[in-house]
């Protein structure tokens, strides 16, 4: 195709020289021929695609972003074959980060910093969430903070978001942790939903408008973070320090699927798709649940997800109750805003937004 399409204008152009003083007109569609051809005549390049697999345990909302990039292509677009993985705890996609089973996976950063404390080699490459949009819920029958105390509070791990949190919130309650029963309910916080419709906790901290859904259910909202205006790092993408020196291409085709993605996400236009991926993946029957929920992520996520120092920072000093020794941990050595500031300096992101 591309030898015969070359040889065109050659012959083209001996027609319209025959023909010109005639018609000149002819020698417009000569350039409009040419043009077609020399286009139909050069392939058209495919973007290489890299196998990779991300993984997380986050199964709320905030996940969004995730969901939506997979379902428009946007990995591939920008060349990875993503496979994602579903782990039931952040302690696991770690250890399958430092053994090389995943490139990258959407991790808590307590669980980063935890990990800087053993000297694991893993760097944030970007912070997607820093409001607090989350509400701790309780049973029914705890009215007031004063009947939590003594109570059981389901997180799904010490030291993960919905660990910090919680005791965000019980701070802002006046109500002492110590006072307080943490039991870790492993996995996705779908697995603390269930633990608390069953009353087998008598809590726990449920992000965004799920909070919302479940006081509308009847259980009690005992706090509000997002009201009361509180940040803190959350939901990481986290990769190892070798991963991101090798496959540079990969983590960099995480974050243009992800930080697209996002755009999207705040595009009035894609309110029907993004709408009925809140509503498969959170298992929403009710569209007022589901309006709920699509209200309050539009708002959530970061349009340039770098991380901050100063964030990692307040976080460390949180996680230091738990465990003193986290103290030692140096946080600017857990992040890596190379990749966003390349993205930054290029326009990529501002195009996005000037495209959504």
């Amino acid at each position: 195709m591309r030898n015969v399409a070359l040889r065109w204008p050659d012959l083209l152009r001996k027609i319209t020289s025959a023909i010109w003083p005639a018609m000149p007109s002819i020698a417009l569609i000569y350039w409009m021929v040419l043009a077609v051809l020399f286009t139909f005549s050069v392939p058209n390049p495919s973007i290489a695609q890299t196998k990779s697999n991300l993984s997380s345990s986050v199964t709320s909302e905030s996940m969004t972003h995730v969901w939506v990039a997979r379902e428009r292509g946007l990995f591939k677009k920008y060349g990875v074959d993503m496979q994602f993985i579903l782990m039931p705890r952040n302690p696991l996609a770690i250890a399958a980060l430092l053994a090389g089973e995943i490139d990258a996976a959407i991790i808590g950063p307590g669980h980063l910093v935890n990990a800087g404390l053993s000297g694991a080699e893993l760097a944030g490459i970007a912070n997607f969430n820093q409001k607090l949009d989350f509400r701790l819920n309780t049973r029914p029958d705890i009215k007031k903070p004063e009947d939590l105390r003594g109570k059981r509070i389901a997180v799904s791990g010490p030291g993960s978001t919905s660990h910090l949190v919680s005791m965000l919130a019980l701070q802002g309650l006046s109500i002492d942790p110590a006072k307080i029963t943490f039991l870790t309910i492993p996995g996705t916080e779908m697995n603390r939903r269930l633990a608390l419709e069953s009353g087998s906790v008598d809590g726990t901290t449920l992000r965004g408008a799920m909070g919302d859904v479940y006081a509308n259910k009847g259980f009690t909202l005992l706090y509000n973070l997002k009201s009361a205006g509180v940040t803190l790092p959350q939901n990481m993408l986290v990769t190892t320090r070798r991963t991101a020196a090798t496959k540079p291409q990969v983590i960099e085709g995480y974050l243009k699927a992800t930080i697209e993605a996002i755009a999207m996400i705040g595009d009035p236009a894609n309110k029907e798709l993004v709408s009925r991926l809140l509503a498969t993946n959170l298992r929403l029957s009710n569209p007022a649940d589901v309006e709920e929920s699509y209200q309050a992520l539009i708002t959530n996520y970061e349009r340039a997800p770098h991380t901050s120092v100063e964030g990692m920072k307040r976080l460390q000093k949180l996680l230091t109750q738990l465990n003193p020794k986290i103290a030692e941990v140096r946080v600017e050595a857990l992040i890596d805003n190379s990749f966003m500031n390349k993205l930054e300096s290029s326009g990529f992101i501002q195009s996005l937004y000037k495209k959504y």
